[in-house]
């Protein structure tokens, strides 16, 4: 079919329309009758294109981000959001640890255990733990003991040399930095008497001792050992407060009635 055209003349030129001219040169032959180009046609004005499925064709929503997996793809937004999330969750989990770690330095003791040096002389102990001790006068007082000798205190490092008459008998604190027996400042009563590892044959209490009476004083002793192990407790919190122990218990007792002969 040929398109017809009028020049300034009136004269009439045939050209080949371009839809010709395509299927001439791709080989179809005549576009008005074969078959075969019939299947290249197509476009809303013809009905060879439903206009259903060109609504349902997907909208754009952003760039997209491979899977390096291959489990398929994920949205920029879906992406950014996974991440914010893992950085949330990493951020309260730093909080809880924090957290956890300041409640345990609150409510509990994290001190060295220096149950093995209870024994040593002060000499020894100060070698060990790398301390100097100097007479303390002040910390006589707080220490509890039922003796009818001198007591002297030597402190170094909130660590106490307690001596009797001049002669070394016992290590007291109410540090946090120590434990005696997996005992520590500021451990809960029951708690502290449940992980000792302290052998004692039986133990007596002493009301109102320290503290200005806000606290008891517990006496967990061994007799064939002639050993005792002290611990204050806050009569209001139930924790520990101050502890010693002590490697004469007839001498750090001698005054105190109840423990038999």
């Amino acid at each position: 079919m040929a398109l017809q055209l009028k020049n300034d003349n009136d004269e009439v030129k045939k050209e080949s329309s371009s839809k010709a001219e395509f299927s001439d040169d791709i080989g179809l032959g005549d576009a008005g009758s074969s078959e075969e180009y019939s299947k290249f046609r197509g476009g809303l004005g013809d009905g060879t294109v439903d206009i259903d499925k060109i609504n349902d064709l997907p909208t754009y929503t952003g760039p997209t981000v491979i899977d390096p997996n291959g489990a398929g793809v994920a949205s920029g937004a879906k992406t950014r959001g996974l991440i914010v999330k893992i950085v949330v969750g990493l951020i309260v989990l730093a909080v809880i640890l924090v957290g956890a770690n300041v409640a345990r330095s609150m409510l509990g003791s994290n001190g060295k255990d220096i149950t093995e040096y209870l024994t040593l002389s002060e000499e020894e102990l100060g070698k060990k733990l790398s301390i100097t001790f100097e007479d303390d006068a002040s910390k006589v007082k707080s220490v509890q003991h039922y003796s009818a000798g001198t007591i002297t205190v030597r402190s170094g490092k909130e660590l106490n040399v307690i001596y009797i008459d001049g002669k070394q008998c016992g290590i007291g604190t109410n540090s946090k930095k120590y434990k005696f027996f997996n005992i520590g400042i500021n451990d809960a009563e029951q708690t502290a008497l449940k992980n000792t590892t302290y052998q004692y044959d039986d133990s007596m209490i002493v009301i109102n001792d320290v503290m200005n009476g806000q606290s008891d004083t517990y006496y967990y002793y061994n007799k064939k050992n002639n050993d005792c192990l002290v611990l204050s407790i806050n009569n209001k919190t139930n924790r520990v407060v101050n502890m010693i122990y002590y490697t004469n218990l007839k001498k750090a007792t001698e005054t105190l009635s109840g423990l038999g002969d």
